[in-house]
C-alpha cells in the first residue's frame, strides 16, 4: 500500500514538474510601455509558415519567452515555455524535398524587429535571414529564432534535400 502511494505521488510530481509552460512572471499595475498595452494580449509569439515551392505549412514553435497584458489581473504577465526535443515536437513530419534552385519564404503572422535562421545545432547560417539549402543533404531541420518588443519565439521545420 505504501509502495503504491509513493509511486502516485512519485507519477504525479513527474507530471507536475514536466509541464510545458510554466507562467513565471507578474508585473505591476500602473505605467505600461508599447510592448505592454493592453492590445498585447497574446500569450505566444506568432506563427510563422514557411512557404516552399508555392505550398505553405505551418513551422512547430518551440520554446520562447512572451510578456502579454492579463486582461484578468490587469497588469503584465509573462511565459517562459520550456523547449522540448525536435524529435519530439516535429517526429516524422513530412519534410517539404527541395535542391538549391527551390524558392523558400517564411511568413510570420507578425513581423520580428530580427530573426535568424540556422541548420539546427549549428551557428546561423551565412546572411542571417535567408534558409541555405546548399551545405546539406538529406532530412535537415532549419531553426528561425525570433525576436519581438514582447519577447522571442524559436520554431523548427524540416526539409529534405537533394
Amino acid at each position: 500500500m505504501k509502495t503504491n502511494l509513493l509511486l502516485y505521488m512519485l507519477a504525479i510530481f513527474m507530471i507536475v514538474g514536466c509541464s510545458q509552460e510554466m507562467e513565471v512572471i507578474k508585473h505591476g499595475k500602473g505605467n505600461r510601455t508599447s510592448a505592454e498595452s493592453p492590445k498585447n494580449t497574446s500569450q505566444r509569439p506568432p506563427n510563422l509558415k514557411i512557404s516552399v515551392n508555392d505550398k505553405e505549412f505551418i513551422a512547430a514553435l518551440n520554446g520562447y519567452s512572451w510578456s502579454y497584458y492579463d486582461e484578468a489581473e490587469k497588469s503584465m504577465a509573462g511565459i517562459e515555455a520550456e523547449v522540448i526535443s525536435v524529435s519530439d515536437l516535429i517526429g516524422n513530419r513530412e519534410a517539404p524535398v527541395v535542391n538549391s534552385d527551390t524558392s523558400i519564404e517564411l511568413k510570420f503572422e507578425e513581423k520580428p524587429t530580427f530573426y535568424e535562421v540556422y541548420v539546427l545545432g549549428s551557428v546561423p547560417l551565412k546572411g542571417g535571414t535567408d534558409v541555405i539549402l546548399d551545405r546539406q543533404v538529406g532530412r535537415t531541420v532549419y531553426e528561425v529564432k525570433a525576436t519581438w518588443e514582447q519577447g522571442t519565439g524559436y520554431y523548427v521545420f524540416p526539409l529534405t534535400i537533394e
